[in-house]
């Protein structure tokens, strides 16, 4: 078994209180990255914090990005317990980008780099979107 890439820049941490630390994700589920678990239990939301270099050959190379992936047992959280999560973890910027069918985690990106804050993945451009939950979920993953 190999160790997560540690890196000098953390995954995020939620603020204000109810949460609960569950601490590192298994290896086997992570892409080899550092990536700690949270639950905030009211709610019964699950979150997956880490700091990831995910690259896309028709993008520009974004560097590190913060990466927040929220879900609920069995189900998906709606936008508005999604608003409440990147706001506890201080990602209100963050873009939500999703590539599974059906998937039940909604999937938020922002990059380390301030000055590249807002740059919309290039998949937005290319590949149609999908929405499901009367538009409340969008996923992209079709190549047009």
């Amino acid at each position: 078994m190999t160790n997560p890439i540690k890196s000098v820049i953390s995954p995020k941490t939620p603020h204000g209180s109810g949460w609960v630390d569950l601490g590192p994700t298994p290896i086997t589920a992570t892409t080899g990255f550092e990536r700690n678990a949270w639950e905030y239990p009211a709610q019964q939301i699950v979150a997956i914090s880490a700091v990831e270099v995910a690259r896309d050959p028709n993008d520009i190379d974004k560097g590190p990005e913060y990466h927040l992936s929220i879900s609920k047992p069995g189900a998906r959280c709606t936008r508005n317990e999604a608003r409440f999560v990147t706001k506890a973890f201080g990602m209100t910027d963050a873009e939500e980008d999703n590539h599974v069918p059906g998937g039940f985690v909604r999937n938020y990106w922002l990059p380390v780099a301030e000055n590249l804050i807002g740059h919309e993945c290039q998949c937005k451009a290319t590949e149609p979107a999908i929405k499901e939950d009367k538009g409340n979920f969008v996923w992209r993953g079709i190549n047009s």
